[in-house]
C-alpha cells in the first residue's frame, strides 16, 4: 500500500484483483469482450495504471494491440483518419499528417513528455477524459468525429459529447475523422498552462476556438475572422471557470490567447505571399 502525504491510502499494482486477459484480433471480437461486465480496454495503459491506483474496478482486461486497424492512418474523402491506436509518437511523425495538417502534427508532439509519447494513444488520451489531457481541446477545435463500434452498432460523437459519457458499455473508439483539412490553418497555444490552454482552427472565413485547462472541461466559441477575439471569448459560459481562476479571467486569457493565435496566422500568411512574390520575381528574371 502507499501512504499518501494527505492521510489517504492507494492501492499499488500488489493490490490489483486478479483478472481475465483477452487479446482479440479484431474490432467485432474486442466489443464482444468489452461489453461483459468489469471489463476494461487497454491499449498504451500509460494512464490504465493511474486508474487502478484510483480504484479502478477490472474483471477482465482487453488488450487492443492485436487490433492492427486501430493504427492505421489515411487521408481520405478530403479528411483525415487516425486509428484510435496510433501512439502520439507515431501519429506525429506520419507523413500522411504532416501533409495534410502540419501545424496540428507540431502540436501533437508538443504535449505530454518523451515517455508517455512513446505510449500514450489517441484513444486512450480522449477516454480518460482528464481534463489535463490535450488532444480533446484539439480536436474539437478541428470539428473532428469519433467513430466507435458498439454492440448495438456504429456510434459517432462530436468530442465535446465525452464529457457527458453518451457511448454504451462496450463501446470501442476506433477512429477519430478530422474533416476538410485543405486550406484549414491551425494554431495551438499552451503558453498558459495549467490555466488556458487554446486551439484555434480557421477554414475560409470562419474560426473556431476550444479553450481548456487543467481543471475544467474544454468550451468552444465560434465567430467571423475579423471580429473582436476579447468579444466572442467573452461568450464563454460561466463553466469555463474554477477554483484556479474565474470565469472572467478565463475569458480574458482566452481572448488574448486567440488574438496571438491571429495575428501569428497573419504573419505567416504576409511571409508565404512575400516568398510567393520573390520566386515569381526569379522566375521572370
Amino acid at each position: 500500500m502507499l501512504l499518501l502525504p494527505n492521510g489517504l491510502v492507494a492501492p499499488t499494482q500488489r493490490t490489483i484483483a486478479p483478472f481475465a486477459l483477452y487479446r482479440p484480433t479484431s474490432v467485432e471480437e474486442a466489443v464482444s469482450e468489452g461489453a461483459r461486465p468489469g471489463a476494461v480496454y487497454a491499449q498504451g495503459c500509460s494512464d490504465l495504471f493511474a486508474q487502478f491506483r484510483e480504484g479502478l474496478h477490472c474483471e477482465s482486461l482487453v488488450a487492443l494491440d492485436r487490433v492492427d486497424v486501430l493504427d492505421r492512418v489515411v487521408a481520405e474523402d478530403g479528411g483525415l483518419r487516425i486509428g484510435a491506436g496510433v501512439a502520439h509518437h507515431d501519429g506525429t511523425r506520419h507523413e500522411v499528417v504532416r501533409g495534410a495538417l502540419p501545424s496540428f502534427a507540431a502540436a501533437w508532439g508538443r504535449i505530454a513528455n518523451h515517455r508517455i509519447r512513446q505510449r500514450a494513444t489517441v484513444g486512450g488520451n480522449l477516454m480518460a477524459r482528464r481534463t489535463r489531457y490535450e488532444m480533446s481541446i484539439m480536436l474539437q477545435a478541428l470539428g473532428a468525429r469519433l467513430l466507435f463500434h458498439t454492440p448495438e452498432g456504429p456510434l459517432e460523437l462530436d468530442p465535446a459529447a465525452l464529457w457527458d459519457r453518451p457511448e454504451p458499455p462496450g463501446a470501442l473508439l476506433t477512429e477519430v475523422v478530422v474533416p476538410d483539412t485543405a486550406g484549414v490553418w491551425f494554431g495551438y497555444e499552451r503558453s498558459m498552462r495549467p490555466l488556458a490552454t487554446a486551439a484555434v482552427a480557421v477554414r475560409g472565413d470562419r474560426v473556431t476556438l476550444t479553450v481548456g485547462s487543467e481543471y475544467t472541461r474544454p468550451h468552444t466559441v465560434r465567430l467571423a475572422l475579423g471580429e473582436d477575439p476579447a468579444r466572442a471569448a467573452a461568450t464563454l459560459p460561466d463553466s469555463v471557470g474554477d477554483a484556479a481562476a474565474g470565469a472572467e479571467y478565463r475569458r480574458h486569457l482566452a481572448g488574448v490567447l486567440l488574438r496571438r493565435l491571429l495575428d501569428a496566422r497573419t504573419t505567416e500568411e504576409a511571409g508565404e505571399a512575400r516568398e510567393a512574390g520573390e520566386a515569381e520575381e526569379k522566375e521572370s528574371a
